[in-house]
């Protein structure tokens, strides 16, 4: 029981860098971390608390939506950066976007990803006339 618990922890606290070695900042960014979110079993929702951020290099008018239902998140003014924190709660994964709230274009996007530790199988059933 141990082991499964430190799996999960390790995978939950499984996150990528901000910015690499010798690479430069790219213009426009948002970052969820953790991007991966892990369940118990395939089909059960994942449950995680997220923190999305964003920085720009110039400042504007900018707002964090959710890209399937295009539900808006929280808006910034005259900002160039911006933090959120999200409580994650779905059986599937999601995907944001950044727009710019005076023109409406999309100008960075991330996903959070969905993993389970175990896959739902199906039982194979054998029966049996005696």
């Amino acid at each position: 029981m141990y082991f499964k618990t430190t799996v999960i922890l390790l995978l939950l606290l499984n996150t990528k860098p901000l910015v690499a070695d010798g690479e430069e900042p790219h213009d426009s960014s948002l970052i969820a971390l953790p991007d991966t979110c892990v369940a118990l079993r395939e089909g059960r929702s994942c449950y995680a608390d997220i923190e999305l951020s964003w920085q720009q290099t110039s400042i504007g008018n900018y707002c964090l939506r959710d890209a399937t239902s295009k539900h808006i998140m929280q808006c910034w003014l005259r900002q160039n950066s911006g933090k959120l924190n999200y409580a994650f709660d779905s059986v599937e994964s999601i995907s944001f976007e950044l727009i710019n709230s005076d023109t409406g274009k999309i100008i960075a996007s991330t996903q959070v990803q969905l993993q389970w530790v175990y896959q739902n199988r199906q039982k194979k059933r054998r029966w049996r006339l005696f």
